[in-house]
């Protein structure tokens, strides 16, 4: 068998194309080179190659490692699991087509075992849904999360799992082993929660009634405020267990305010990429002005390790109550800015935006059979959703000692990290799915109306 280096450079010329073909390639363009790290190669047919792929623009700019597990076949191969799916294919190497390991069945169990030494299963089945990472599901019993983009630190969803499921906190999926490479995380297996539902799907079930039925939210057979209520309960003990296990500090408005700004300033390139006018989206002088209105507050409260992603596709309903996924945070913004401590209140506005996320698709799904009473319906579920939720929240004992005393404080700091939240949904939108970016712009534009 070569040796890994001259695995490395043979499979390199592919890797250029192949990576932009994928879901989660952070880039907007092409890289203009590759290095290859190869951390692992299994001989054999199938062969198994482990890569770390540095994906580096012109320049030498915007350099960023993207995990890649590769299966190899002798060519030609007539594979049935590679049949439709060119975009997970790498290409022909020397007598072998190479292909993401992950969907061939016999590599994803080997996979699993390089992970978990101490798992066997017979069954892999890989999710199709995710965008950032891959996973892969075995035996309905375990899930594998492959961490796509890796950075030279510890993955914060590894991290924060862990310490909460060892300090006993009961709404975190159990961990059950991780693989690192030196201060990398690479992948991490848990418990697979068969038959557990997210909340974005028992929200957009509610609206499907509601919508269907026309009667208020809380009249409707599928009323969501129930489930809103304990969304919110759950996230307060998550923050009080965060709280516990981190610690605290004095939250600094100023320093959000500067991380507002810099997320701002990102928003010209973004929309310039996407060929579309800033003018037409959203007034970016307005938002900065807004946003140093809200954060100027007497009291912040306290700043701690939060979720830093939170919405409601990332809450899920098992047999035994809610659980949290997920803690990566936003992949957008750097591994430094997401671990950095800050106030609870970033996670209830990410709740918030979400319910009008919810509310928004909800309407989009009817398609045309769309009319004003629908559209207030849609907003009432919205506004009885985040009501609930801000009701569920400040009801668990302690969650006082972590905000600000003053409810106008409350309310202020939430409209800001409800701003800006919606200002980095503009940029995933323009990034990812640009038929969508009306939702974070409209919010924008009616929390912009609520300030003035």
């Amino acid at each position: 068998m070569p040796s890994l280096d001259e695995i490395g450079e043979a499979l390199a010329p592919l890797l250029g194309g192949f990576l932009p073909r994928q879901r989660w390639y952070a880039g907007s363009e092409p890289p203009a080179r590759v290095e290859v790290t190869v951390l692992d190669a299994r001989e054999g047919d199938p062969l198994l190659v482990w890569l770390l792929v540095d994906a580096i623009g012109v320049g030498g700019r915007d350099r960023a490692t993207y995990q890649v597990v590769l299966g190899g076949r002798p060519s030609p191969c007539d594979c049935e699991f590679l049949q439709g799916k060119a975009r997970v294919t790498l290409g022909e190497v020397d007598g072998w087509i190479y292909y993401d390991a992950v969907v061939d069945r016999d590599l994803a169990l080997l996979v699993l075992e390089r992970v978990a030494a101490d798992e066997s299963a017979e069954v892999a089945r890989p999710l199709v849904v995710e965008q950032s990472n891959t996973s892969v599901v075995y035996d309905e019993r375990l899930i594998l999360k492959l961490f796509r983009r890796v950075y030279p630190e510890p993955n914060p969803d590894v991290e924060i799992n862990k310490l909460l499921g060892e300090r006993g906190f009961p709404h975190v999926v159990p961990q059950l082993a991780e693989l690192r490479y030196e201060r990398s995380d690479l992948a991490v297996v848990r418990q697979y929660l068969l038959g557990s539902t997210d909340a974005w799907e028992l929200a957009h079930t509610s609206l499907r009634d509601l919508l269907n039925t026309r009667l208020p939210p809380e009249e409707a057979g599928g009323d969501f405020g129930p489930e809103a209520l304990a969304l919110g309960d759950v996230t307060a003990r998550l923050h009080l267990a965060l709280a516990e296990v981190f610690g605290t500090e004095p939250g600094s408005p100023k320093d959000w305010l500067t991380g507002f700004r810099g997320q701002l300033g990102r928003l010209p390139e973004v929309m310039a990429a996407a060929g579309t006018p800033l003018a037409d989206i959203v007034d970016t002088a307005a938002v900065d002005a807004a946003l140093a209105a809200l954060v100027d507050v007497a009291d912040a409260g306290l700043a701690t390790r939060i979720h830093g992603d939170l919405h409601l596709a990332q809450m899920l309903l098992g047999d035994v109550g809610w659980f949290v996924l997920d803690f990566e945070g936003e992949p957008v913004r750097p591994v430094a800015e997401r671990v950095r401590p800050s106030s609870p209140l970033r996670d209830v506005a990410g709740m918030v935006r979400s319910f009008h996320y919810a509310a928004r698709t909800g309407i989009a799904e009817r398609g045309r059979d769309v009319d004003p009473e629908l559209v207030d319906l849609a907003d009432q579920w919205e506004s009885r959703a985040t009501g609930e939720f801000w009701r569920g929240y400040q009801s668990v004992p302690g969650i006082d000692e972590l905000l600000p005393a003053s409810p106008a404080d409350r309310e202020s700091l939430l409209r800001a990290f409800e701003l800006d939240k919606a200002v980095y949904e503009i940029i995933y939108e323009l990034s990812h799915r640009p038929d969508w970016v009306d939702i974070p712009a409209s919010a924008v534009r009616r929390m912009l109306a609520l300030v003035a």
